[in-house]
């Protein structure tokens, strides 16, 4: 009876040992979000919280999902705050959540718990096109614009957020914009802090654009990066996600940034994917199914974000 007692006691202490949530984290390979409808797009990770926030761009609902145990809840919806789409999105060192509103040209920044701090409609400011994606760095937060040839920016450093500017205008002699695709997509800024660069979906080309002088350099690639969407820089490895391929190409950059080789692309099981965010040594990339949206072809549900490790 004794051995039969020792031996029951140490098989629960061993299935409580493996229930240990870092265990349960690492073997995750994808997490559900909710929502039949609701068509994800842009993705931030807050490594003080361990949780990631996701958008939709039928309905601007923000959803937040622990990295741990899979949980997600609604965090904002988008009704209420007036707002119709979310696309891509960050956290700031200030703890903020900025969104960006695609086709209803909105920029919002929201509390952590999801209460709105302010709101601006860069059509009416600035006559902008569509909102996609979105970087921030030490002083600003910068904003692509997929239709209309111009960068938007605001600063981070006030407790208060300031308006927002219209911080470049350029040609399409400078970066040539397709009529009818979608162009100005992901956005990064490199670790020494003195460029952007931004990918440009419909031609696969990336161009480096100087933060002080405003000069913009094409960066020359061995093969364009079509269907380029969410980017991660890290060193001189630019991680793109081609949501056409449902793949994530590295790109090896040159010191300044000027040339750059593309590599193959990883990542299983990926369904248009759009946007991605690193935490630990993996990518969790956003399955956005976007090439159904208004189809007669029905999307996988449910709509998930990927773990991918990182090569």
């Amino acid at each position: 009876m004794t051995k039969l007692y020792s031996a029951i006691v140490l098989t629960i202490l061993f299935a409580s040992c493996t229930k240990d949530p870092q265990i349960i984290h690492l073997s995750k390979e994808s997490y559900t979000l909710p929502g039949d409808t609701l068509f994800p797009e842009g993705i931030a990770y807050n490594s003080k919280t361990g949780n990631f926030y996701t958008g939709s761009v039928t309905n601007g609902d923000i959803i937040e999902v622990n990295v741990e145990s899979g949980n997600a809840r609604l965090l904002a919806a988008g009704a209420p705050q007036n707002r119709k789409a979310a696309t891509g999105m960050k956290i700031d060192q200030l703890n903020r959540l900025w969104v960006c509103g695609g086709a209803d040209n909105k920029i919002q920044v929201l509390n952590i718990d999801g209460t709105l701090i302010k709101s601006w409609d860069t059509q009416a400011l600035f006559g902008s096109g569509f909102i996609n994606d979105c970087m921030y760095d030490n002083t600003h937060i910068y904003f692509t614009d997929s239709r209309t040839r111009k960068i938007y920016r605001t600063s981070v450093t006030e407790t208060v957020p300031g308006n927002i500017e219209e911080w470049l205008s350029f040609t399409d002699a400078q970066i040539p914009y397709s009529a009818t695709g979608t162009n100005a997509n992901g956005i990064v800024s490199t670790p020494d802090n003195k460029y952007l660069i931004i990918v440009i979906s419909a031609s696969g080309k990336l161009y480096r654009i100087d933060k002080t002088s405003k000069a913009i350099t094409e960066i020359t690639l061995n093969t364009p990066v079509t269907s380029g969407d969410g980017m991660y820089l890290d060193g001189n490895t630019l991680y793109v996600s081609r949501n056409a391929t449902n793949l994530i190409f590295p790109v090896t950059l040159n010191q300044d940034y000027t040339r750059g080789t593309v590599g193959n692309g990883f990542g299983t099981n990926l369904l248009f994917n759009t946007t991605i965010a690193k935490a630990g040594n993996y990518f969790l990339v956003v399955n956005g199914q976007l090439n159904l949206r208004g189809s007669t072809t029905l999307p996988i549900l449910p709509f998930t974000v990927s773990r991918v490790t990182i090569p």
